[in-house]
């Protein structure tokens, strides 16, 4: 009889079972962004990035956004892109620890400035449709250093997804959602 329901317990949970394979280091996405910057306000804007598997531990990355911010009654067109490297690693079956390296941009009506940028964090596959994950990220552009943390989720629909992300850090918030197709 526990055999029974032990092969029961099991068939039942097997569509709900996930693994590391589940993610995915090869992706395109794009969408919306809402950026609230201290003393600038709220702001709409897109972005757009990707990342491609080089090996089952490596991948390349990269991403933009672009937004209008209101400053002393200005408007300000900031525009910020990255391109880097990242290493993943399975930590259990479900769960991979991520550390990136990048390449920072910043390009506005004010300034242009260049930095780099490092991150850590883990990436859940908490079910075959659902995935999330959090990082620590630091960015050092000419005189100004920034830490962060992001929240990150996905629900999938085959290679399709939604995505989601939010970024905390000293000087303002970033809401990021979009279509993603991993590949």
């Amino acid at each position: 009889m526990n055999l029974k329901k032990l092969v029961l317990t099991l068939a039942l949970a097997l569509p709900f079972a996930a693994s590391a394979e589940d993610l995915s280091y090869s992706y395109l996405q794009a969408g919306a962004t809402r950026v609230d910057i201290d003393d600038a306000g709220s702001e709409n804007g897109y972005g757009f990035g990707g990342a491609g598997a080089l090996t089952d531990n490596w991948h390349v990355f990269g991403n933009y956004r672009s937004y209008s911010v209101d400053v002393l009654a200005a408007d300000i067109d900031v525009d910020g892109w990255n391109l880097g490297l990242g290493y993943n690693m399975g930590i259990s079956d479900s769960l991979d620890f991520v550390g990136r390296v990048s390449y920072e941009k910043v390009d506005t009506d004010v300034f242009d400035a260049n930095g780099w940028g490092l991150e850590a964090g883990v990436r859940n596959a908490f079910s075959k449709n659902f995935e999330g994950g959090i990082a620590l990220k630091y960015v050092d552009i000419e005189d100004d250093n920034d830490t962060s943390v992001e929240l990150y989720g996905q629900y999938k629909f085959g290679n399709w997804g939604i995505v989601g992300s939010l970024n905390f850090n000293n000087d303002g918030n970033e809401l990021f959602i979009g279509p993603r197709i991993s590949f």
